[in-house]
Protein backbone atom coordinates (compact mmCIF):
# COMPACT_ATOMS: atom_id res chain seq x y z
CA UNK A 1 0.00 0.00 0.00
CA UNK A 2 2.80 2.38 0.98
CA UNK A 3 4.07 1.69 -2.29
CA UNK A 4 1.32 2.60 -4.38
CA UNK A 5 0.79 5.37 -2.62
CA UNK A 6 4.63 6.73 -3.53
CA UNK A 7 4.68 5.87 -6.98
CA UNK A 8 1.21 7.12 -7.63
CA UNK A 9 2.35 10.57 -5.80
CA UNK A 10 5.45 10.78 -7.89
CA UNK A 11 3.58 10.66 -11.16
CA UNK A 12 1.44 13.00 -9.37
CA UNK A 13 3.90 15.33 -8.50
CA UNK A 14 5.95 15.49 -11.71
CA UNK A 15 2.92 16.57 -13.19
CA UNK A 16 1.85 19.28 -10.85
CA UNK A 17 5.39 21.12 -11.50
CA UNK A 18 5.16 20.98 -15.03
CA UNK A 19 1.95 22.64 -15.13
CA UNK A 20 -0.40 19.68 -16.10
CA UNK A 21 -2.68 20.76 -13.01
CA UNK A 22 -5.67 20.13 -15.14
CA UNK A 23 -4.67 16.51 -16.34
CA UNK A 24 -3.75 15.54 -12.49
CA UNK A 25 -6.81 17.02 -11.44
CA UNK A 26 -8.83 14.64 -13.92
CA UNK A 27 -6.62 11.59 -13.49
CA UNK A 28 -7.18 11.30 -9.59
CA UNK A 29 -11.11 12.43 -9.79
CA UNK A 30 -11.40 8.93 -10.21
CA UNK A 31 -9.25 7.92 -7.35
CA UNK A 32 -10.99 9.93 -4.73
CA UNK A 33 -14.28 8.54 -5.33
CA UNK A 34 -13.11 4.85 -4.49
CA UNK A 35 -10.92 5.94 -2.35
CA UNK A 36 -14.63 8.09 -0.46
CA UNK A 37 -16.79 4.67 -1.11
CA UNK A 38 -13.89 2.94 1.72
CA UNK A 39 -13.10 5.65 3.39
CA UNK A 40 -14.39 4.59 6.89
CA UNK A 41 -13.14 0.64 6.42
CA UNK A 42 -10.19 1.75 5.47
CA UNK A 43 -8.74 4.30 7.27
CA UNK A 44 -5.57 3.46 9.73
CA UNK A 45 -7.25 3.48 13.21
CA UNK A 46 -4.97 1.96 14.97
CA UNK A 47 -2.67 3.39 18.03
CA UNK A 48 0.69 5.03 16.83
CA UNK A 49 3.55 2.70 16.35
CA UNK A 50 6.68 3.49 17.94
CA UNK A 51 9.17 2.52 15.20
CA UNK A 52 12.41 1.04 16.17
CA UNK A 53 14.45 3.25 13.67
CA UNK A 54 14.19 6.96 15.93
CA UNK A 55 17.57 7.61 15.28
CA UNK A 56 17.54 6.40 11.33
CA UNK A 57 19.21 9.17 9.54
CA UNK A 58 17.78 12.38 8.42
CA UNK A 59 18.72 11.55 4.86
CA UNK A 60 16.77 8.45 5.10
CA UNK A 61 13.67 10.22 6.20
CA UNK A 62 13.78 12.84 3.88
CA UNK A 63 13.93 10.18 1.24
CA UNK A 64 10.98 8.06 2.98
CA UNK A 65 8.88 11.50 3.26
CA UNK A 66 10.03 13.51 0.09
CA UNK A 67 6.09 13.27 -1.50
CA UNK A 68 4.47 14.59 1.54
CA UNK A 69 6.76 16.90 1.94
CA UNK A 70 6.68 17.85 -2.04
CA UNK A 71 3.06 18.30 -1.25
CA UNK A 72 3.45 20.53 1.50
CA UNK A 73 6.00 22.99 0.29
CA UNK A 74 3.59 23.58 -2.59
CA UNK A 75 0.25 23.72 0.24
CA UNK A 76 2.66 26.05 2.21
CA UNK A 77 3.59 28.38 -0.85
CA UNK A 78 -0.02 29.22 -1.38
CA UNK A 79 -0.80 30.21 2.37
CA UNK A 80 1.52 33.25 1.56
CA UNK A 81 -0.22 34.98 -1.03
CA UNK A 82 -3.84 34.22 0.36
CA UNK A 83 -6.95 34.88 -0.16
CA UNK A 84 -5.56 35.46 -3.84
CA UNK A 85 -5.21 31.94 -4.79
CA UNK A 86 -8.37 30.75 -5.39
CA UNK A 87 -7.54 31.67 -9.09
CA UNK A 88 -5.44 28.11 -8.99
CA UNK A 89 -7.81 26.08 -7.71
CA UNK A 90 -7.20 23.06 -9.77
CA UNK A 91 -3.84 22.92 -8.50
CA UNK A 92 -4.84 23.22 -5.06
CA UNK A 93 -7.34 20.68 -5.31
CA UNK A 94 -4.32 18.26 -6.91
CA UNK A 95 -2.15 19.09 -3.98
CA UNK A 96 -4.88 18.25 -1.46
CA UNK A 97 -5.65 15.36 -3.34
CA UNK A 98 -2.22 14.09 -2.82
CA UNK A 99 -2.35 14.76 1.14
CA UNK A 100 -6.24 13.61 0.93
CA UNK A 101 -4.87 9.98 0.04
CA UNK A 102 -1.04 9.99 1.54
CA UNK A 103 -2.41 10.83 5.38
CA UNK A 104 -4.20 7.66 4.58
CA UNK A 105 -0.95 5.99 6.15
CA UNK A 106 -0.54 6.57 9.70
CA UNK A 107 3.62 7.09 9.79
CA UNK A 108 2.82 9.94 7.46
CA UNK A 109 0.50 12.04 9.23
CA UNK A 110 3.53 12.53 12.24
CA UNK A 111 5.87 13.46 9.53
CA UNK A 112 3.15 15.83 8.19
CA UNK A 113 2.54 17.38 11.76
CA UNK A 114 6.86 17.79 12.36
CA UNK A 115 6.50 20.51 9.04
CA UNK A 116 3.44 22.40 10.46
CA UNK A 117 0.93 20.65 8.10
CA UNK A 118 -1.84 21.14 10.37
CA UNK A 119 -1.25 24.63 11.08
CA UNK A 120 -0.92 24.97 7.80
CA UNK A 121 -4.11 23.65 6.69
CA UNK A 122 -5.82 25.51 9.35
CA UNK A 123 -4.33 28.84 8.29
CA UNK A 124 -6.14 28.16 4.93
CA UNK A 125 -9.31 27.10 5.60
CA UNK A 126 -9.65 30.01 8.06
CA UNK A 127 -9.36 32.28 4.87
CA UNK A 128 -11.97 32.69 2.15
CA UNK A 129 -11.73 29.18 0.32
CA UNK A 130 -13.97 27.56 -2.04
CA UNK A 131 -16.26 24.33 -0.90
CA UNK A 132 -14.60 22.12 -3.01
CA UNK A 133 -10.89 23.38 -1.02
CA UNK A 134 -12.79 23.64 2.27
CA UNK A 135 -13.80 19.68 1.85
CA UNK A 136 -10.57 18.20 1.03
CA UNK A 137 -8.33 20.29 3.57
CA UNK A 138 -11.10 19.02 6.24
CA UNK A 139 -10.88 15.47 5.04
CA UNK A 140 -7.08 15.97 5.55
CA UNK A 141 -7.92 16.58 8.81
CA UNK A 142 -10.49 13.91 9.60
CA UNK A 143 -8.22 11.35 8.55
CA UNK A 144 -5.33 12.80 11.12
CA UNK A 145 -7.98 12.94 13.79
CA UNK A 146 -8.22 8.62 13.84
CA UNK A 147 -4.86 8.93 15.45
CA UNK A 148 -5.84 9.12 18.97
CA UNK A 149 -2.42 11.06 19.73
CA UNK A 150 -3.64 13.56 17.09
CA UNK A 151 -6.94 14.03 18.14
CA UNK A 152 -5.40 15.06 21.84
CA UNK A 153 -3.26 17.72 19.93
CA UNK A 154 -5.71 19.19 17.04
CA UNK A 155 -7.39 22.01 18.97
CA UNK A 156 -4.19 23.50 20.47
CA UNK A 157 -3.90 24.77 16.46
CA UNK A 158 -7.48 26.23 17.28
CA UNK A 159 -9.36 24.13 15.09
CA UNK A 160 -12.34 23.80 16.44
CA UNK A 161 -13.57 27.23 16.33
CA UNK A 162 -12.35 27.57 12.61
CA UNK A 163 -14.46 24.79 11.84
CA UNK A 164 -17.14 25.83 13.85
CA UNK A 165 -17.11 29.00 11.67
CA UNK A 166 -17.03 27.00 8.49
CA UNK A 167 -20.40 24.43 9.79
CA UNK A 168 -22.41 27.85 10.39
CA UNK A 169 -21.47 29.00 7.17
CA UNK A 170 -21.83 25.40 5.08
CA UNK A 171 -24.05 25.57 2.42
CA UNK A 172 -22.86 21.93 0.72
CA UNK A 173 -23.73 18.84 2.01
CA UNK A 174 -20.62 16.66 2.22
CA UNK A 175 -19.16 19.96 3.53
CA UNK A 176 -21.15 20.09 6.62
CA UNK A 177 -21.07 15.84 6.82
CA UNK A 178 -16.74 15.93 6.92
CA UNK A 179 -16.66 18.64 9.68
CA UNK A 180 -19.37 16.38 11.60
CA UNK A 181 -17.15 13.71 11.22
CA UNK A 182 -13.68 15.80 12.73
CA UNK A 183 -16.18 16.83 15.49
CA UNK A 184 -17.01 13.38 16.26
CA UNK A 185 -13.31 12.31 16.37
CA UNK A 186 -12.29 14.86 18.29
CA UNK A 187 -14.96 13.04 21.07
CA UNK A 188 -14.20 9.50 20.48
CA UNK A 189 -10.91 9.28 19.78
CA UNK A 190 -8.66 10.52 22.50
CA UNK A 191 -7.51 8.46 24.92
CA UNK A 192 -7.40 11.05 27.69
CA UNK A 193 -10.81 11.53 28.59
CA UNK A 194 -10.50 15.00 29.89
CA UNK A 195 -8.91 16.23 26.51
CA UNK A 196 -12.36 14.71 25.22
CA UNK A 197 -14.18 16.44 27.22
CA UNK A 198 -12.25 20.00 26.80
CA UNK A 199 -13.04 19.36 23.05
CA UNK A 200 -17.10 19.36 23.91
CA UNK A 201 -16.67 22.39 26.19
CA UNK A 202 -15.04 24.09 23.44
CA UNK A 203 -17.46 23.26 20.69
CA UNK A 204 -20.65 24.37 23.17
CA UNK A 205 -18.30 27.68 23.47
CA UNK A 206 -18.05 27.85 19.54
CA UNK A 207 -22.42 27.33 19.17
CA UNK A 208 -21.79 24.10 17.59
CA UNK A 209 -25.07 23.46 19.53
CA UNK A 210 -27.15 25.81 17.84
CA UNK A 211 -25.73 24.62 14.18
CA UNK A 212 -26.85 21.02 15.87
CA UNK A 213 -30.22 22.19 16.37
CA UNK A 214 -31.09 23.82 12.63
CA UNK A 215 -29.35 20.27 11.27
CA UNK A 216 -31.73 18.42 13.05
CA UNK A 217 -34.50 20.72 12.09
CA UNK A 218 -33.68 19.63 8.25
CA UNK A 219 -33.43 16.15 8.89
CA UNK A 220 -30.94 15.08 6.10
CA UNK A 221 -31.69 12.03 4.17
CA UNK A 222 -27.83 11.99 4.72
CA UNK A 223 -27.35 9.07 7.52
CA UNK A 224 -23.96 9.61 8.58
CA UNK A 225 -24.99 13.38 8.95
CA UNK A 226 -28.06 12.55 10.77
CA UNK A 227 -25.90 10.18 13.10
CA UNK A 228 -22.81 12.18 13.98
CA UNK A 229 -25.59 14.77 14.51
CA UNK A 230 -27.50 12.71 17.29
CA UNK A 231 -24.17 11.39 18.56
CA UNK A 232 -22.78 15.37 18.77
CA UNK A 233 -26.12 16.49 20.53
CA UNK A 234 -25.83 13.57 23.11
CA UNK A 235 -22.00 14.31 24.08
CA UNK A 236 -22.43 18.39 24.00
CA UNK A 237 -25.65 18.45 26.25
CA UNK A 238 -23.90 16.14 28.92
CA UNK A 239 -21.38 18.12 28.74
CA UNK A 240 -23.48 21.25 29.75
CA UNK A 241 -24.79 19.87 32.49
CA UNK A 242 -21.60 19.31 33.78
CA UNK A 243 -20.05 22.17 33.22
CA UNK A 244 -18.42 24.89 35.88
CA UNK A 245 -18.55 28.22 35.21
CA UNK A 246 -14.44 28.33 35.64
CA UNK A 247 -14.62 25.44 33.08
CA UNK A 248 -16.88 28.01 30.81
CA UNK A 249 -14.85 30.75 31.22
CA UNK A 250 -11.18 29.10 30.98
CA UNK A 251 -12.58 27.54 27.42
CA UNK A 252 -14.12 31.07 26.24
CA UNK A 253 -10.38 32.26 26.49
CA UNK A 254 -8.18 29.64 25.04
CA UNK A 255 -10.99 29.80 21.97
CA UNK A 256 -9.86 33.61 21.64
CA UNK A 257 -13.60 34.67 20.93
CA UNK A 258 -14.14 36.38 24.10
CA UNK A 259 -17.65 37.99 24.57
CA UNK A 260 -19.58 39.65 26.87
CA UNK A 261 -21.15 36.28 28.41
CA UNK A 262 -22.10 36.51 32.07
CA UNK A 263 -19.42 34.57 33.45
CA UNK A 264 -17.41 37.88 33.12
CA UNK A 265 -19.37 40.46 35.14
CA UNK A 266 -19.98 37.55 37.81
CA UNK A 267 -18.39 39.41 40.93
CA UNK A 268 -18.93 35.65 42.69
CA UNK A 269 -16.85 34.22 39.74
CA UNK A 270 -13.82 36.51 40.36
CA UNK A 271 -13.69 36.39 44.28
CA UNK A 272 -14.21 32.31 43.97
CA UNK A 273 -11.74 32.20 40.99
CA UNK A 274 -9.42 34.93 40.30
CA UNK A 275 -6.75 33.10 41.82
CA UNK A 276 -7.46 29.77 39.32
CA UNK A 277 -6.07 32.26 36.29
CA UNK A 278 -2.66 31.10 37.66
CA UNK A 279 -3.18 27.27 37.16
CA UNK A 280 -0.87 25.69 34.35
CA UNK A 281 2.43 28.01 34.29
CA UNK A 282 -0.44 31.04 34.05
CA UNK A 283 -2.02 29.79 30.87
CA UNK A 284 -4.93 31.75 31.01
CA UNK A 285 -3.60 35.04 31.91
CA UNK A 286 -0.54 34.67 29.03
CA UNK A 287 -3.43 33.97 26.62
CA UNK A 288 -5.72 36.99 27.50
CA UNK A 289 -2.23 39.26 27.04
CA UNK A 290 -2.23 37.43 23.84
CA UNK A 291 -5.23 38.65 23.01
CA UNK A 292 -4.66 42.49 24.05
CA UNK A 293 -1.65 42.13 21.55
CA UNK A 294 -3.03 40.28 18.70
CA UNK A 295 -6.49 40.57 18.59
CA UNK A 296 -8.24 43.05 16.26
CA UNK A 297 -11.93 42.48 17.27
CA UNK A 298 -13.03 45.39 19.55
CA UNK A 299 -15.40 42.90 21.97
CA UNK A 300 -12.43 41.03 22.44
CA UNK A 301 -9.88 43.68 23.27
CA UNK A 302 -12.56 45.11 25.86
CA UNK A 303 -13.67 41.83 27.46
CA UNK A 304 -9.87 41.13 27.79
CA UNK A 305 -9.13 44.35 29.59
CA UNK A 306 -12.00 44.18 32.11
CA UNK A 307 -10.70 40.42 32.94
CA UNK A 308 -7.24 42.29 33.59
CA UNK A 309 -8.83 44.86 35.48
CA UNK A 310 -10.92 42.00 37.72
CA UNK A 311 -7.74 39.35 38.01
CA UNK A 312 -6.13 42.20 39.63
CA UNK A 313 -9.01 43.94 41.70
CA UNK A 314 -9.10 39.92 42.99
CA UNK A 315 -6.29 38.65 43.63
CA UNK A 316 -3.16 40.26 45.91
CA UNK A 317 -0.27 39.60 44.09
CA UNK A 318 -2.02 40.38 40.39
CA UNK A 319 -0.97 43.60 39.29
CA UNK A 320 3.10 42.33 39.86
CA UNK A 321 2.13 39.20 37.12
CA UNK A 322 0.41 41.43 34.75
CA UNK A 323 3.38 43.51 34.92
CA UNK A 324 5.22 40.91 34.50
CA UNK A 325 3.75 39.24 31.48
CA UNK A 326 3.65 42.79 29.82
CA UNK A 327 -0.47 43.38 30.37
CA UNK A 328 -0.42 46.39 31.63
CA UNK A 329 1.83 47.93 28.68
CA UNK A 330 -0.98 46.28 26.58
CA UNK A 331 -4.00 47.75 28.52
CA UNK A 332 -2.34 51.51 28.68
CA UNK A 333 -1.38 51.01 25.01
CA UNK A 334 -5.63 50.56 24.10
CA UNK A 335 -6.30 53.73 25.78
CA UNK A 336 -5.76 55.76 22.63
CA UNK A 337 -7.86 52.51 20.45
CA UNK A 338 -9.98 53.92 17.88
CA UNK A 339 -13.53 52.07 19.35
CA UNK A 340 -14.54 54.11 22.50
CA UNK A 341 -15.79 50.60 24.41
CA UNK A 342 -12.08 49.13 24.22
CA UNK A 343 -10.82 52.97 25.49
CA UNK A 344 -13.16 52.44 27.93
CA UNK A 345 -12.26 48.88 29.67
CA UNK A 346 -8.65 49.80 28.87
CA UNK A 347 -9.33 53.21 31.12
CA UNK A 348 -10.86 51.19 33.85
CA UNK A 349 -8.59 48.40 33.84
CA UNK A 350 -5.49 50.96 34.51
CA UNK A 351 -7.77 52.39 37.38
CA UNK A 352 -7.96 49.17 38.75
CA UNK A 353 -3.86 48.54 38.23
CA UNK A 354 -3.28 52.22 39.98
CA UNK A 355 -5.41 51.61 42.97
CA UNK A 356 -4.57 48.17 43.73
CA UNK A 357 -1.02 49.63 43.86
CA UNK A 358 -2.83 52.27 46.40
CA UNK A 359 -4.16 49.65 49.11
CA UNK A 360 -0.97 47.83 48.96
CA UNK A 361 0.78 50.56 49.70
CA UNK A 362 -1.96 51.74 52.13
CA UNK A 363 -1.61 48.22 53.81
CA UNK A 364 2.30 48.42 53.93
CA UNK A 365 2.00 51.89 55.81
CA UNK A 366 -0.44 50.67 58.18
CA UNK A 367 2.43 48.10 59.26
CA UNK A 368 4.84 49.79 59.32
CA UNK A 369 3.17 52.89 61.25
CA UNK A 370 1.69 49.53 63.98
CA UNK A 371 5.58 48.60 64.30
CA UNK A 372 6.83 51.70 64.80
CA UNK A 373 4.20 52.30 67.77
CA UNK A 374 4.93 48.83 69.05
CA UNK A 375 8.79 49.77 69.25
CA UNK A 376 7.56 52.96 70.72
CA UNK A 377 5.45 51.04 73.70
CA UNK A 378 8.40 49.05 73.98
CA UNK A 379 11.33 51.88 74.87
CA UNK A 380 8.30 53.09 77.10
CA UNK A 381 7.98 50.08 79.27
Amino acid sequence: MHRGVEELLEITLRDLFSGKAEKVSAELEHAEQVMLEHEKQHFSDKHTKHHKDKHAGDKDKEEKYSSLYTSFDVLKSHEDWLPGFHKNNDYIQSVARCLQMMLRVDEYRFAFLSVDGISTLLSILASRVNFQVQYQLVFCLWVLTFNPLLAEKMNKFNAIPILADILSDSVKEKVTRIVLAVFRNLIEKPEDQQVAKEHCIAMVQCKVLKQLSILEQKRSDDEDIMNDVDFLNERLQASVQDLSSFDQYATEVKSGRLEWSPVHKSAKFWRENAARLNERGQELLRTLVHLLERSRDPVVLAVACYDVGEYVRHYPRGKHIIEQLGGKQRVMYLLSHEDPNVRYEALLAVQKLMVHNWEYLGKQLEKEIDKQGGTAVGAKA
